[in-house]
């Protein structure tokens, strides 16, 4: 039980001592200082005051009073010094006009260097009530009650409250009630719709009571309109907005009115009817995209019917409108291009199909004449549209002739443009007569011009003026421009850049097209020219030079050339160096006095910025004489090109078989036909045992050349018992198709065989007309059908001492001999009995044949078997 009762006394000392430390706290939050209560203050006439009022306040001390106690007062921690000390204990203070509604006074005492704080008190400052003014009252058909309201004027920082007072026309009070804020309700059940009645407001405070003028009304006067209702929010593309109202109110008796503000705006819109009666209402200036809150209330109009005849207070002091409406919101949809683009267009070439190219030109809309996103551009002509990017400025179509006029517009999330138009056709006037340029030196030209044009018709002939389109060049590959209205004849074009260039055009767009460009070249700023022009020397005469000098490139310029200067010196004259000056349109040609010791330093150019450096220079001192130079390159040049044909002539075998073969087909056939020659035969070489075989095989033989021979065995007799002893089978003249016998040639049995030539042809073999056996003698030999003997030359036949004839075929035009056929005949004297042949390979890579060599013996006859 102790324990218990510790315990609670232990939290109840506790609890106390929260509390004083935060009373403490608190007090010193207040006063500034650790507050202990040493005295007490009085305050003269009132704790309470007028504002603007003077005030005594006195602070007597309740402690031990000393001489050396000094007693201090602040008023809102300002320091206000004593007026008077009364005694030790007691000091007066003065405030005068405090204008504070709550000021804080506190009294100090100061010993020995430190200060203690004797008391606080918190004023309390107020003003009367002001007359209370703009006294009105109103209900509506439908609620029991009569709500009166009135401006209570300036704020009086003290406790104010209200007397309202209801009497009739006669002066009996009817209704009396006290209120604390500034509006009242009178119950309807009171008041009779037709009488006239008196309304008095009186406001009182501690200092000072007012009265209001009496408010006179009758309950039909302040009767409001039924609050309507808003049925239809319609948002346009042009940043307006259609409101459509609903009441039950007689159309003829009241008008709308509506105000609207954004979600989060406190400003109010305005906006009225457009037509009285019908509830239709506009907005306009809206931004797209925005959530906004709308109202609308309903008025009698000011010749409605149902006033007394007799105007109250209430008839002449406001209009009679409904309350507002209950807040609608919406949000307004994203808003579509308004304004028209600025279009212009660069005319191109005619392909060969007739079709026009034309560089379409515009300026992107600015960003707030639309919302959402831009989409695309469409350029249309006649029928045909095209669809150009939406980051792009231009774009290239292509038209028919018969198109005039292009339309432009763009096209985004929430609508398209106005088409713009852009004209094709020239007008074929000239363009406006350029008057001046003025440069600011800021990177900017000003540019007017006048129009019509000067000359015969005025402006009849060009069309009614449309507008004026300027065009310059930044930089070599960015063109601007910019359209002008009809009344502007002067523009300012900036953003030029200094020692630069620029060509400027003007033009007039009319009803009749669009004019020529008249054209100025201009510099924002002139800048020393950058280099010198090269000087060459043309020509020397006795003491005379002519030097001419290129023209500076246009970056090099930097302005308008005025003059140029040539800079000479002669090395023996003691006057040194001199200058020549040259206008800046005279040729760039001219002729100087300078002897063969002078040289020509250089030449500047200079424009209205100055001078620029000198150029690369030249000496007066004529060179080597031109026509010995002149003769001796002509005469090398000659020897070389003819040097150079020889060798192409003598070591490139194409040029000399193209040659051969342009020969060969411009003459004709038998100036170049080669005939073989038999001497040159390998046969011949073989029996004058000259030949050597060769191991290598030639790539390419030559086209005139025999094949290859195989040397000729001698077979002993003996031997000639192996050979078929069966009879030769003989046969008859022409049993050989295509061939025919052929006139046999003699053949010396030695020697080299001189003109032979070798032709395929069938043996033709003639039976003897005498039984002892004499060789068939060969015929005139018959066309073959595979190989025309016209294309392959004359044969031959052999006959070697009564052996068997062999005969062989050239090719055409002496091409390698190629053996198509064998044919024989029989020896006088003897009886074919066997014939032994062995082939041989002849020819080359492109007419390689088989050919054969033979040897034939006889049984019957006399003699030694036979070999060929």
């Amino acid at each position: 039980m102790m324990n218990i009762l510790t315990s609670t006394c232990i939290f109840r000392i506790q609890v106390l001592l929260i509390f004083y430390l935060m009373g403490s706290h608190l007090l010193s939050a207040t006063f500034g200082t650790k507050i202990l209560e040493r005295g007490f203050l009085t305050v003269v006439p009132a704790q309470e005051f007028i504002l603007g009022s003077d005030l005594t306040v006195y602070c007597h001390l309740t402690e031990k009073c000393s001489s050396s106690i000094h007693l201090i007062l602040w008023l809102d921690k300002v320091t206000v010094e004593p007026e008077q000390r009364i005694n030790c204990t007691t000091a007066r203070f003065r405030l005068t006009n405090l204008r504070t509604p709550e000021p804080v006074v506190k009294c100090l005492m100061r010993m020995e260097g430190r200060s203690y704080a004797v008391t606080g008190l918190r004023l309390h400052g107020g003003l009367p009530p002001d007359k209370p003014t703009d006294v009105y009252c109103e209900t509506s058909r439908d609620s029991g009650v009569l709500d009166c309201r009135w401006d209570q004027g300036q704020k009086t920082y003290l406790s104010t409250s209200y007397n309202i007072s209801l009497s009739s026309e006669n002066g009996t009070q009817i209704h009396s009630v006290h209120e604390q804020r500034a509006n009242c309700q009178v119950p309807k059940t009171l008041l009779d719709e037709n009488e006239n009645y008196q309304l008095t407001i009186t406001s009182y405070n501690t200092k000072g009571t007012s009265k209001s003028e009496p408010f006179n009304f009758c309950v039909k006067d302040v009767v409001l309109p039924v609050t309507p209702l808003i049925v239809q929010i319609k948002f346009g593309n042009d940043s307006s907005a259609s409101l459509r109202c609903n009441s039950t109110e007689s159309s003829e008796l009241i008008h709308y009115l509506a105000r609207l503000r954004t979600g989060n705006g406190s400003i109010w819109l305005l906006a009225e009817e457009e037509r009285s009666g019908t509830g239709q209402l506009r907005v306009e200036g809206l931004n797209a995209l925005c959530e906004y809150e709308f109202q609308a209330r309903a008025c009698y109009s000011a010749h409605a019917g149902g006033l007394t005849s007799v105007p109250t207070s209430a008839s002449r002091s406001r209009p009679r409108c409904s309350k507002w409406s209950e807040p609608v919101r919406r949000s307004s949809p994203g808003k579509g291009p308004s304004l028209k683009l600025q279009v212009w267009r660069i005319l191109g070439h005619h392909d060969d199909s007739g079709l026009q190219n034309v560089t379409v030109l515009w300026k992107p809309s600015p960003q707030e004449d639309y919302s959402g996103t831009l989409r695309r551009y469409e350029v249309r002509a006649a029928s045909k549209t095209d669809i150009c990017l939406p980051d792009l400025s231009l774009c290239v179509v292509q038209v028919s002739p018969d198109v005039h006029t292009l339309w432009v517009s763009a096209v985004t999330s929430y609508g398209r443009s106005p088409p713009a138009a852009v004209q094709l056709i020239p007008s074929g006037v000239p363009g406006p007569a350029l008057k001046r340029t003025l440069r600011d030196g800021h990177g900017s030209v000003v540019l007017s011009w006048s129009w019509p044009p000067p000359g015969p018709g005025g402006s009849g002939g060009t069309g009614e003026l449309v507008s004026y389109v300027t065009e310059w060049t930044i930089r070599p590959a960015e063109l601007r421009w910019n359209i002008l209205s009809r009344d502007q004849n002067t523009t300012l074009i900036g953003g030029l850049f200094a020692g630069e260039r620029y060509n400027v055009s003007v033009y007039a767009v009319t009803t009749k097209g669009i004019s020529k460009p008249s054209s100025l070249l201009v510099y924002s700023e002139e800048k020393r020219p950058l280099s010198g022009p090269k000087v060459s020397v043309v020509d020397h005469k006795a003491g005379r030079v002519l030097i001419q000098w290129e023209e500076l490139p246009v970056a090099c310029q930097r302005g308008f050339i005025t003059s140029y200067t040539i800079y000479v010196r002669t090395l023996s004259s003691s006057l040194g160096e001199h200058n020549i000056s040259v206008s800046g349109s005279a040729p760039r040609r001219v002729w100087l006095d300078c002897p063969e010791d002078s040289v020509i330093l250089g030449l500047s150019a200079s424009n209205s910025a100055g001078e620029g450096p000198k150029g690369e220079g030249a000496t007066c001192k004529p060179s080597v004489t031109h026509p010995i130079a002149g003769l001796v390159t002509a005469l090398v040049l000659t020897i070389t090109f003819f040097s150079v044909a020889a060798l192409i002539f003598i070591c490139w075998s194409s040029v000399r078989k193209r040659i051969k073969q342009s020969c060969i087909s411009w003459g004709p056939s038998w100036l170049v036909e080669n005939v073989p020659k038999p001497e040159d035969s390998k046969a011949n070489a073989l029996l004058k045992g000259k030949y050597v075989e060769t191991s290598v095989r030639p790539s390419r033989p030559n086209s005139h050349s025999d094949p290859p021979l195989s040397p000729i065995e001698e077979i002993p007799w003996e031997d000639t018992l192996l050979l078929p002893t069966r009879p030769w089978p003989v046969q008859a003249p022409g049993s050989w198709p295509g061939l025919t016998a052929e006139t046999e040639r003699p053949l010396p049995a030695e020697g080299p065989v001189e003109s032979v030539s070798y032709k395929p042809h069938a043996p033709c073999i003639e039976e003897d007309k005498e039984e002892a056996g004499h060789g068939g003698v060969c015929g005139e030999q018959g066309d073959v059908p595979d190989t025309p003997a016209q294309e392959r030359g004359s044969g031959c036949s052999l006959t070697l001492n009564g052996f068997p004839k062999l005969s062989s075929l050239y090719g055409a035009d002496g091409d390698v001999p190629n053996m198509r056929s064998l044919g024989f005949t029989e020896g006088s004297g003897s009886r074919l009995s066997g014939l032994l042949c062995s082939g041989v390979f002849f020819g080359g890579a492109e007419t390689e044949g088989q050919g054969t060599m033979c040897a034939g013996y006889s049984t019957g006859g006399e003699g030694d078997p036979w070999r060929t």
